[in-house]
Protein backbone atom coordinates (compact mmCIF):
# COMPACT_ATOMS: atom_id res chain seq x y z
CA UNK A 1 0.00 0.00 0.00
CA UNK A 2 1.71 3.41 -1.01
CA UNK A 3 -1.41 5.64 0.19
CA UNK A 4 -4.68 5.40 2.03
CA UNK A 5 -7.70 7.17 1.54
CA UNK A 6 -9.89 6.67 4.48
CA UNK A 7 -13.39 8.53 4.37
CA UNK A 8 -15.56 9.52 7.10
CA UNK A 9 -18.89 8.74 5.70
CA UNK A 10 -22.03 10.72 7.41
CA UNK A 11 -25.54 8.81 8.26
CA UNK A 12 -25.89 5.77 5.38
CA UNK A 13 -29.55 6.93 5.17
CA UNK A 14 -28.12 10.55 4.49
CA UNK A 15 -25.61 9.40 2.16
CA UNK A 16 -25.62 10.38 -1.61
CA UNK A 17 -23.09 11.40 -4.53
CA UNK A 18 -23.91 14.79 -3.27
CA UNK A 19 -22.69 14.50 -0.45
CA UNK A 20 -20.03 16.63 1.62
CA UNK A 21 -17.46 13.45 2.60
CA UNK A 22 -14.47 14.43 4.88
CA UNK A 23 -11.09 12.65 3.97
CA UNK A 24 -7.90 12.11 4.34
CA UNK A 25 -4.28 10.59 2.46
CA UNK A 26 -2.51 8.99 4.86
CA UNK A 27 1.12 7.09 3.52
CA UNK A 28 2.25 3.89 4.33
CA UNK A 29 3.17 5.15 7.83
CA UNK A 30 -0.63 6.30 8.10
CA UNK A 31 1.22 9.77 8.04
CA UNK A 32 -1.31 12.49 7.16
CA UNK A 33 -0.55 13.69 3.48
CA UNK A 34 -3.58 15.44 3.07
CA UNK A 35 -6.90 16.39 4.20
CA UNK A 36 -10.01 18.38 2.66
CA UNK A 37 -13.66 17.94 2.40
CA UNK A 38 -15.22 17.39 -1.37
CA UNK A 39 -18.44 16.16 -3.26
CA UNK A 40 -18.44 12.19 -2.71
CA UNK A 41 -19.15 12.05 -7.10
CA UNK A 42 -15.82 13.89 -7.05
CA UNK A 43 -13.56 12.23 -4.85
CA UNK A 44 -12.55 9.31 -6.80
CA UNK A 45 -10.97 11.98 -9.60
CA UNK A 46 -9.62 14.70 -7.40
CA UNK A 47 -7.70 12.07 -4.59
CA UNK A 48 -6.25 9.09 -5.99
CA UNK A 49 -5.09 6.61 -3.72
CA UNK A 50 -4.06 2.82 -3.34
CA UNK A 51 -6.50 1.64 -0.94
CA UNK A 52 -9.94 3.22 0.19
CA UNK A 53 -11.36 2.78 3.48
CA UNK A 54 -14.49 3.80 4.40
CA UNK A 55 -15.51 4.44 8.26
CA UNK A 56 -18.88 4.43 9.07
CA UNK A 57 -21.01 6.65 11.19
CA UNK A 58 -21.19 5.72 15.05
CA UNK A 59 -25.02 5.68 14.64
CA UNK A 60 -24.94 3.16 12.25
CA UNK A 61 -22.90 0.52 14.14
CA UNK A 62 -23.11 -1.39 17.61
CA UNK A 63 -19.55 -2.71 18.78
CA UNK A 64 -18.72 -4.41 21.57
CA UNK A 65 -16.61 -7.93 22.36
CA UNK A 66 -17.59 -11.26 22.91
CA UNK A 67 -16.17 -14.65 23.97
CA UNK A 68 -15.91 -16.80 21.14
CA UNK A 69 -15.23 -20.33 21.28
CA UNK A 70 -12.06 -21.77 19.52
CA UNK A 71 -13.62 -22.94 16.21
CA UNK A 72 -13.35 -22.09 12.80
CA UNK A 73 -15.25 -21.16 9.42
CA UNK A 74 -19.03 -21.72 9.78
CA UNK A 75 -18.76 -22.94 12.76
CA UNK A 76 -17.10 -19.97 14.22
CA UNK A 77 -19.55 -17.89 12.51
CA UNK A 78 -22.88 -19.42 13.93
CA UNK A 79 -20.94 -19.32 17.42
CA UNK A 80 -20.35 -15.85 17.17
CA UNK A 81 -24.00 -15.06 15.29
CA UNK A 82 -25.59 -16.51 18.44
CA UNK A 83 -23.90 -14.22 20.86
CA UNK A 84 -24.88 -11.31 19.23
CA UNK A 85 -28.83 -12.64 18.60
CA UNK A 86 -29.62 -11.63 22.53
CA UNK A 87 -28.00 -8.44 22.12
CA UNK A 88 -30.26 -6.97 19.35
CA UNK A 89 -33.51 -6.54 18.22
CA UNK A 90 -33.37 -6.90 15.12
CA UNK A 91 -33.18 -10.03 12.88
CA UNK A 92 -29.14 -11.05 12.86
CA UNK A 93 -30.48 -12.20 9.01
CA UNK A 94 -31.27 -8.43 8.71
CA UNK A 95 -27.36 -7.66 9.62
CA UNK A 96 -24.53 -7.54 8.70
CA UNK A 97 -22.02 -8.93 11.03
CA UNK A 98 -18.14 -8.56 11.47
CA UNK A 99 -15.47 -9.77 14.00
CA UNK A 100 -12.05 -10.04 14.87
CA UNK A 101 -9.57 -12.96 15.94
CA UNK A 102 -9.90 -14.07 19.77
CA UNK A 103 -7.15 -12.72 22.42
CA UNK A 104 -5.51 -14.70 24.80
CA UNK A 105 -8.93 -14.25 27.05
CA UNK A 106 -11.35 -15.46 24.46
CA UNK A 107 -12.64 -12.79 23.59
CA UNK A 108 -13.14 -10.67 20.04
CA UNK A 109 -14.16 -7.54 18.70
CA UNK A 110 -17.75 -8.14 16.91
CA UNK A 111 -19.47 -5.30 15.30
CA UNK A 112 -22.75 -4.70 13.17
CA UNK A 113 -24.95 -2.83 11.34
CA UNK A 114 -28.17 -2.77 9.02
CA UNK A 115 -27.72 -4.92 6.08
CA UNK A 116 -30.10 -3.24 3.63
CA UNK A 117 -28.35 0.18 4.31
CA UNK A 118 -24.87 -1.00 4.21
CA UNK A 119 -25.60 -2.88 0.48
CA UNK A 120 -27.11 0.79 -0.25
CA UNK A 121 -24.15 3.05 0.90
CA UNK A 122 -21.68 0.70 -0.18
CA UNK A 123 -23.34 0.58 -3.82
CA UNK A 124 -23.53 4.63 -3.62
CA UNK A 125 -19.77 4.67 -2.92
CA UNK A 126 -18.97 2.04 -6.29
CA UNK A 127 -21.29 4.18 -8.51
CA UNK A 128 -18.66 6.95 -7.57
CA UNK A 129 -15.73 5.56 -8.61
CA UNK A 130 -14.51 4.16 -5.34
CA UNK A 131 -13.43 0.76 -4.80
CA UNK A 132 -13.60 0.53 -1.12
CA UNK A 133 -11.09 -1.80 0.10
CA UNK A 134 -12.71 -2.20 3.90
CA UNK A 135 -15.67 -0.48 5.52
CA UNK A 136 -15.05 0.08 9.31
CA UNK A 137 -17.03 0.90 12.35
CA UNK A 138 -15.51 4.25 14.09
CA UNK A 139 -14.70 2.37 17.28
CA UNK A 140 -12.01 0.26 15.45
CA UNK A 141 -9.98 2.49 14.19
CA UNK A 142 -9.54 5.00 17.07
CA UNK A 143 -7.05 5.25 19.61
CA UNK A 144 -7.87 2.66 22.36
CA UNK A 145 -7.81 5.24 24.89
CA UNK A 146 -10.10 7.76 23.25
CA UNK A 147 -11.98 9.88 24.62
CA UNK A 148 -15.26 10.40 22.79
CA UNK A 149 -15.72 6.58 21.18
CA UNK A 150 -19.29 7.63 19.77
CA UNK A 151 -18.20 10.86 18.07
CA UNK A 152 -17.81 10.53 14.06
CA UNK A 153 -13.87 11.56 12.52
CA UNK A 154 -13.97 15.14 11.84
CA UNK A 155 -11.63 17.78 10.36
CA UNK A 156 -8.75 19.32 11.24
CA UNK A 157 -7.74 15.49 11.00
CA UNK A 158 -5.63 14.36 14.60
CA UNK A 159 -4.45 11.49 15.89
CA UNK A 160 -8.22 9.97 15.48
CA UNK A 161 -7.22 9.84 12.02
CA UNK A 162 -4.13 7.67 11.95
CA UNK A 163 -4.68 4.63 13.82
CA UNK A 164 -4.28 1.17 11.38
CA UNK A 165 -7.56 0.00 10.72
CA UNK A 166 -8.07 -4.03 11.98
CA UNK A 167 -7.74 -6.92 9.70
CA UNK A 168 -11.61 -7.04 9.75
CA UNK A 169 -14.54 -5.11 8.46
CA UNK A 170 -17.66 -4.66 7.26
CA UNK A 171 -16.78 -4.81 3.92
CA UNK A 172 -18.00 -8.50 3.54
CA UNK A 173 -17.79 -10.31 -0.22
CA UNK A 174 -21.82 -11.63 -0.37
CA UNK A 175 -22.48 -7.41 0.41
CA UNK A 176 -20.07 -6.14 -2.47
CA UNK A 177 -21.79 -4.51 -5.45
CA UNK A 178 -21.75 -5.77 -8.71
CA UNK A 179 -19.20 -3.33 -10.21
CA UNK A 180 -16.22 -4.22 -7.12
CA UNK A 181 -17.43 -8.26 -7.63
CA UNK A 182 -15.78 -8.63 -10.70
CA UNK A 183 -12.86 -9.44 -8.92
CA UNK A 184 -14.37 -11.77 -7.19
CA UNK A 185 -14.34 -13.94 -9.86
CA UNK A 186 -10.68 -13.32 -10.90
CA UNK A 187 -9.54 -16.13 -8.30
CA UNK A 188 -12.51 -18.56 -9.84
CA UNK A 189 -11.27 -18.01 -13.28
CA UNK A 190 -7.36 -18.46 -12.75
CA UNK A 191 -8.59 -22.17 -11.33
CA UNK A 192 -11.34 -22.56 -13.73
CA UNK A 193 -8.26 -21.70 -16.86
CA UNK A 194 -5.71 -23.76 -15.36
CA UNK A 195 -8.18 -26.49 -15.00
CA UNK A 196 -9.25 -26.37 -18.49
CA UNK A 197 -5.24 -26.71 -19.51
CA UNK A 198 -4.38 -29.81 -17.36
CA UNK A 199 -8.00 -31.18 -19.22
CA UNK A 200 -6.53 -30.15 -22.68
CA UNK A 201 -2.86 -31.47 -21.38
CA UNK A 202 -4.70 -34.84 -20.55
CA UNK A 203 -6.41 -34.82 -24.21
CA UNK A 204 -3.17 -34.25 -25.81
CA UNK A 205 -1.38 -37.12 -24.11
CA UNK A 206 -4.16 -39.48 -24.68
CA UNK A 207 -4.53 -38.56 -28.74
CA UNK A 208 -0.86 -39.02 -28.97
CA UNK A 209 -0.70 -42.85 -27.01
CA UNK A 210 -3.87 -43.35 -29.52
CA UNK A 211 -1.79 -42.55 -32.27
CA UNK A 212 1.11 -44.22 -31.34
CA UNK A 213 -1.30 -47.06 -30.95
CA UNK A 214 -2.77 -46.98 -34.17
CA UNK A 215 0.72 -46.56 -35.80
CA UNK A 216 1.39 -49.78 -33.91
CA UNK A 217 -1.57 -51.43 -35.82
CA UNK A 218 -0.97 -50.47 -39.04
CA UNK A 219 2.55 -51.28 -39.40
CA UNK A 220 1.62 -54.94 -37.59
CA UNK A 221 -1.30 -55.19 -41.03
CA UNK A 222 1.24 -54.35 -43.31
CA UNK A 223 3.81 -56.44 -41.78
CA UNK A 224 1.27 -59.57 -41.75
CA UNK A 225 0.07 -58.68 -45.51
CA UNK A 226 3.71 -58.54 -46.71
CA UNK A 227 4.32 -61.91 -44.83
CA UNK A 228 1.04 -63.33 -46.46
CA UNK A 229 1.88 -61.88 -49.95
CA UNK A 230 5.33 -61.84 -50.85
CA UNK A 231 4.99 -61.26 -54.30
CA UNK A 232 3.85 -57.69 -53.53
CA UNK A 233 5.86 -55.53 -54.34
CA UNK A 234 4.85 -52.69 -52.69
CA UNK A 235 2.43 -52.18 -50.02
CA UNK A 236 0.87 -49.20 -49.76
CA UNK A 237 -2.81 -49.71 -48.60
CA UNK A 238 -2.50 -53.36 -46.83
CA UNK A 239 -6.05 -53.97 -45.97
CA UNK A 240 -7.55 -52.78 -50.05
CA UNK A 241 -4.45 -54.58 -51.57
CA UNK A 242 -4.61 -58.25 -49.39
CA UNK A 243 -8.72 -57.94 -50.39
CA UNK A 244 -7.44 -57.41 -53.91
CA UNK A 245 -5.07 -60.44 -54.03
CA UNK A 246 -7.88 -62.58 -52.19
CA UNK A 247 -10.49 -61.63 -54.49
CA UNK A 248 -7.95 -62.25 -57.30
CA UNK A 249 -6.84 -65.76 -56.22
CA UNK A 250 -10.14 -66.89 -55.91
CA UNK A 251 -11.47 -65.93 -59.08
CA UNK A 252 -7.87 -67.24 -60.50
CA UNK A 253 -7.44 -64.68 -61.72
CA UNK A 254 -3.47 -64.22 -61.10
CA UNK A 255 -0.80 -64.68 -63.22
CA UNK A 256 0.84 -68.57 -62.83
CA UNK A 257 2.90 -69.05 -59.57
CA UNK A 258 3.07 -71.35 -56.86
CA UNK A 259 -0.24 -69.51 -55.51
CA UNK A 260 -1.96 -70.41 -58.73
CA UNK A 261 -2.42 -74.24 -57.29
CA UNK A 262 -5.55 -73.24 -54.77
CA UNK A 263 -7.64 -71.89 -57.79
CA UNK A 264 -6.65 -74.32 -60.27
CA UNK A 265 -7.67 -77.29 -57.57
CA UNK A 266 -10.91 -75.05 -56.83
CA UNK A 267 -12.26 -75.18 -60.27
CA UNK A 268 -11.20 -78.57 -61.07
CA UNK A 269 -13.24 -79.90 -57.78
CA UNK A 270 -16.07 -77.93 -59.56
CA UNK A 271 -15.91 -78.86 -63.53
CA UNK A 272 -14.79 -82.70 -63.23
CA UNK A 273 -17.55 -85.04 -62.34
CA UNK A 274 -17.73 -86.19 -59.07
CA UNK A 275 -18.08 -89.81 -57.55
CA UNK A 276 -16.64 -91.59 -60.97
CA UNK A 277 -13.09 -91.74 -60.32
CA UNK A 278 -10.51 -92.53 -56.92
CA UNK A 279 -8.00 -89.82 -56.57
CA UNK A 280 -4.75 -91.01 -56.67
CA UNK A 281 -2.46 -88.20 -56.64
CA UNK A 282 -2.05 -84.54 -57.55
CA UNK A 283 0.98 -82.60 -58.94
CA UNK A 284 0.94 -78.85 -59.86
CA UNK A 285 4.23 -77.24 -61.68
CA UNK A 286 4.59 -74.05 -63.78
CA UNK A 287 1.15 -73.67 -63.44
CA UNK A 288 -0.55 -77.00 -64.93
CA UNK A 289 -2.31 -79.36 -62.12
CA UNK A 290 -1.88 -82.70 -63.18
CA UNK A 291 -4.78 -85.49 -61.66
CA UNK A 292 -3.91 -88.54 -61.50
CA UNK A 293 -7.07 -91.15 -61.01
CA UNK A 294 -4.93 -94.32 -60.22
CA UNK A 295 -3.48 -97.56 -62.01
CA UNK A 296 -7.16 -99.38 -61.65
CA UNK A 297 -8.47 -96.26 -63.94
CA UNK A 298 -5.36 -96.21 -66.58
CA UNK A 299 -6.14 -97.14 -70.11
CA UNK A 300 -9.31 -96.10 -69.93
CA UNK A 301 -10.55 -92.72 -71.67
CA UNK A 302 -11.56 -89.60 -69.05
CA UNK A 303 -12.66 -87.77 -71.96
CA UNK A 304 -15.77 -85.46 -70.73
CA UNK A 305 -17.14 -82.80 -73.24
CA UNK A 306 -19.03 -81.10 -71.16
CA UNK A 307 -16.39 -80.39 -68.52
CA UNK A 308 -14.24 -79.47 -70.91
CA UNK A 309 -16.59 -76.67 -71.89
CA UNK A 310 -16.95 -75.37 -68.50
CA UNK A 311 -13.37 -75.12 -68.47
CA UNK A 312 -13.31 -72.91 -71.12
CA UNK A 313 -16.12 -70.90 -69.88
CA UNK A 314 -13.47 -70.09 -66.90
CA UNK A 315 -10.80 -69.31 -68.96
CA UNK A 316 -9.39 -72.59 -68.36
CA UNK A 317 -8.19 -75.87 -70.03
CA UNK A 318 -8.92 -79.53 -69.20
CA UNK A 319 -6.96 -82.22 -71.15
CA UNK A 320 -7.41 -86.12 -70.86
CA UNK A 321 -4.45 -88.22 -70.27
CA UNK A 322 -3.82 -91.95 -69.75
CA UNK A 323 -4.42 -91.90 -66.46
CA UNK A 324 -6.55 -88.44 -65.84
CA UNK A 325 -6.54 -84.57 -66.33
CA UNK A 326 -4.59 -81.58 -66.80
CA UNK A 327 -5.77 -78.52 -65.69
CA UNK A 328 -4.51 -74.89 -66.70
CA UNK A 329 -4.78 -71.33 -67.69
CA UNK A 330 -5.90 -71.57 -71.22
CA UNK A 331 -3.03 -69.29 -72.35
CA UNK A 332 -0.76 -72.22 -71.55
CA UNK A 333 -2.56 -75.09 -74.20
CA UNK A 334 0.51 -74.91 -76.11
CA UNK A 335 2.45 -76.68 -72.87
CA UNK A 336 -0.63 -78.75 -71.84
CA UNK A 337 -0.90 -79.94 -75.21
CA UNK A 338 2.59 -80.53 -76.36
CA UNK A 339 3.81 -83.85 -74.87
CA UNK A 340 0.41 -85.12 -76.99
CA UNK A 341 1.45 -83.91 -79.99
CA UNK A 342 5.24 -85.17 -79.82
CA UNK A 343 3.71 -88.48 -79.27
CA UNK A 344 1.32 -88.13 -82.07
CA UNK A 345 4.50 -87.46 -84.17
CA UNK A 346 6.67 -90.23 -83.06
CA UNK A 347 3.69 -92.91 -83.51
CA UNK A 348 3.55 -91.30 -87.32
CA UNK A 349 6.86 -92.17 -87.57
CA UNK A 350 7.74 -95.72 -89.96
Amino acid sequence: MKTALRLALPPLRALTRDSDIPFALLDREYRILRTSQLPLRDLASAVPAGRIEAVLHPQDTVGTHIALPPLRGERLQAAAIASIEPLTLSATDDLAIAYGPRDAEGQAPVAWTDRAALVRGWTTLAEAGLNIAAIYPTSAVLPSQDGAPDDPLSLPADARWRQPGPSWSLALAELRPAAQGQSRWRAPLIWSAAALAVWIAGLNIQAAQLAAEGQALQQSIHDRVANAFPELPLIMDPVKQAQQRVDALRAGRSVASDSDFMPLAQAAAQILPSGTFELSALTYQDGILTIDRGDAARGTSPRDDGAQRQAGTRGLILEPTDSGWKVAPARLADRVKAPDRARITAEARP
